[in-house]
């Protein structure tokens, strides 16, 4: 699931360049437009841990969540431009950072809803336990987003135009100068 405007993180660069302090406001305000599915997302997630094995304070324990994350990017790629599909980046990601919300959120995405051990040695699936108390897989941050996709992107429409006036009229003014 993407929205994708063409020519924003170029934009964004390129106002960078001409005035930093108007592209630390505008990145401050798709923040604030993302901030809220973020929220929203935090919110869809549990207090307590889904299942009993994970209500410990281990790297994958329940106890160690964070906050989902608003983060831009507007840095040029990096790696893999000579693979097809690897020369967009992101500009907004809306990201978690902790283990047990991602594993929470994905497992049995792959298909894996039965123990492939031997019988003697199976265990009550996680995935399907998950499934059977959560949903299915992408239980928060994809639902969640498809839920609120259009809202943001309604909200960012208004931003995005701020951008391209700015950038247009600067366009226009050393244009207007050489010729």
């Amino acid at each position: 699931m993407k929205a994708q405007v063409v020519g924003l993180k170029e934009t964004l660069r390129d106002l960078n360049k001409l005035d930093k302090e108007l592209s630390k406001e505008i990145r401050k305000d798709i923040r604030q437009v993302v901030q809220p599915l973020a929220d929203a997302i935090t919110a869809s997630v549990p207090s307590g841990a889904p299942l009993s094995g994970m209500a410990h304070s281990g790297r994958t324990g329940w106890s160690n969540r964070k906050k989902v994350a608003v983060k831009l990017d507007t840095r040029k790629p990096r790696r893999y431009l000579d693979r097809p599909g690897r020369t967009l980046i992101n500009v907004v990601r809306v990201t978690t950072k902790d283990a047990p919300t991602a594993i929470t959120d994905m497992a049995g995405k792959a298909g894996g809803t039965r123990s492939r051990r031997i019988s003697k040695y199976q265990r009550p699936n996680f995935a399907r336990a998950l499934t059977s108390r959560l949903g299915p897989p992408s239980r928060f941050m994809w639902r969640t987003a498809e839920d609120q996709l259009d809202d943001v992107q309604n909200d960012m429409k208004p931003i995005i135009e701020r951008v391209e006036k700015i950038m247009n009229r600067d366009l226009k003014n050393r244009y207007r100068s050489v010729g």
